[in-house]
C-alpha cells in the first residue's frame, strides 16, 4: 500500500544513546585555544613590566611541560595527545605563576610535577585530560612554594622590557615585598608601603608573580572567556566577592582595605584561570556556586588568620578535593522528583554511579 511505513526499517535507522542529545561542536582543543588567547593580555603585561626574561621563563615551563607529557605517554604506551593543547595551557599558567626572579630549575621542576605527576599519574589514580582531581599548575605552584621558597623569595619591582636576566642570575635588581604581605597577619588597615589602588589595578610598581600584577590584563582575559562562553561567569565573580566579603567584615567595612586585598596577590588570576578548571572544579550548576563561594570564603579566612600569601592556592586545592562530594550532594533534581538523586560522580569514567 502506498504511504505505508515499515516500523522495523525506521527503528533500524534510529540511533539511541545517553543524553545530552544536543551537542556543542566545540572540542577540547578549541577550548584550550580560547584559554591560550585569554592568557595573551597577562603575558603582554608581564613582558611590559618585567622584560624579555618572561619569554625565557615561559619557554622553560612550556618545554618541560611538553616533554613531561610526551615522556609519560610514551612510557605508559598511551596515545600522545599534545594536539589537544591542554599541556600548553598548563605550561603557560605555571610560568606566569612564578616571580621573574625564580630560578629556571625551580620552574622546570614545577612543570614536571604539574604534568607528569599531577595531570597524568594523578597520584596513582589514573589521570589525563579531564581526569585529574587537582589543578596541575596551581598544585605544582603550591608544592614549589612549600619546598623551594628560599630560592625565589625575592620579589622584583618592574623595570621594563630590557631588564634582566633574572632566573637566579646575580644581577642588579630592586627587591620588594608584595602588597599582600602588608595586608595579612591580622592587619585591618592599609600600610603606607602598599601601592595606590590604581597602581595595583594596572600593575605599576608592584612585585609579585609575573602573571598576577596587572588586574586590568586579567579582567580582559576574563571578559574574553565569558563572552566566548568558555567559563561560567559566576565562578570567578563569586570567588572574588566571597573573599572580599570576609575581608570587609574583618576590617570593619574599611573600603580601602577591602579593595587593596582584592587587588593584591593571585586572587584575580587564580579565580579566572584556575578555579574555573573543568576537570578539577565542580560540574553541577549548584555545585559551581558552592565551590566558588566556599573557595572565596576559605581564601579570605586563610589570608587573615594564617597570613599565608598563597592562601588562594591552598583554598582551591581543598575545594578541588571536595568538588566530587559537592557535585554528588548538589546533583540537579530530576523533573517530577522532590529530592536529588543519590548518586556520586565518578570522574575517572565520567559517568554517574550508584
Amino acid at each position: 500500500m502506498a504511504g505505508t511505513i515499515n516500523i522495523k526499517d525506521v527503528e533500524s535507522k534510529l540511533q539511541t544513546g545517553p543524553s545530552p542529545h544536543i551537542r556543542n561542536p566545540r572540542t577540547s582543543k578549541q577550548v584550550m585555544t580560547e584559554v591560550i588567547i585569554a592568557l595573551i593580555p597577562p603575558i603582554i603585561a608581564a613582558i611590559y613590566f618585567f622584560g624579555w626574561w618572561v619569554f625565557v621563563q615561559l619557554g622553560v615551563a612550556l618545554l618541560v611541560s611538553v616533554l613531561s607529557e610526551y615522556g609519560y605517554q610514551k612510557l605508559t604506551y598511551q596515545k600522545v595527545t599534545l594536539h589537544d593543547r591542554s599541556v600548553y595551557v598548563t605550561g603557560l599558567l605555571l610560568g606566569l605563576s612564578f616571580p621573574i626572579s625564580a630560578p629556571l630549575w625551580v620552574v622546570a621542576v614545577a612543570a614536571f610535577i604539574a604534568v607528569f605527576i599531577i595531570k597524568h599519574w594523578n597520584f596513582g589514580l589514573g589521570g589525563g585530560l579531564g581526569k585529574n582531581y587537582l589543578n596541575p599548575a596551581l598544585t605544582a605552584r603550591v608544592i614549589a612554594k612549600v619546598f623551594f621558597t628560599p630560592f625565589f623569595a625575592n620579589w622584583v619591582l618592574p623595570k621594563g622590557f630590557f631588564a634582566g636576566p633574572y632566573g637566579g642570575y646575580h644581577v642588579d635588581y630592586v627587591t620588594t615585598a608584595t602588597p599582600l604581605e602588608y595586608l595579612s597577619r591580622g592587619a585591618t588597615e592599609v600600610a603606607e608601603a602598599v601601592p595606590e589602588l590604581w597602581e595595583m589595578f594596572l600593575g605599576v610598581n608592584m612585585g609579585g608573580n609575573i602573571g598576577e600584577t596587572s588586574k586590568l590584563a586579567i579582567l580582559i582575559g576574563m571578559a574574553y572567556l565569558i563572552v566566548r562562553r568558555v567559563i561560567n561567569p559566576k565562578i570567578p565573580i563569586l570567588f572574588i566577592l566571597s573573599t572580599v566579603t570576609v575581608v570587609c567584615f574583618w576590617s570593619g567595612f574599611n573600603l580601602e582595605y577591602m579593595m587593596a586585598h582584592a587587588l593584591s596577590g593571585t586572587l584575580f588570576f587564580a579565580a579566572t584561570y584556575m578555579a574555573t578548571d573543568y576537570s578539577s572544579g565542580a560540574l553541577t550548576p549548584d555545585g559551581k556556586t558552592v565551590f566558588a563561594i566556599a573557595g572565596g570564603l576559605l581564601t579570605g579566612i586563610l589570608r587573615i588568620a594564617v597570613g599565608f600569601p598563597g592562601a588562594i592556592g591552598i583554598a582551591i586545592i581543598i575545594m578541588n578535593i571536595a568538588a566530587p562530594f559537592i557535585d554528588s550532594w548538589f546533583l540537579p533534581r530530576i523533573y517530577g522528583h522532590k529530592s536529588r538523586p543519590e548518586r556520586s560522580l565518578n570522574r575517572q569514567s565520567t559517568s554517574l554511579q550508584k
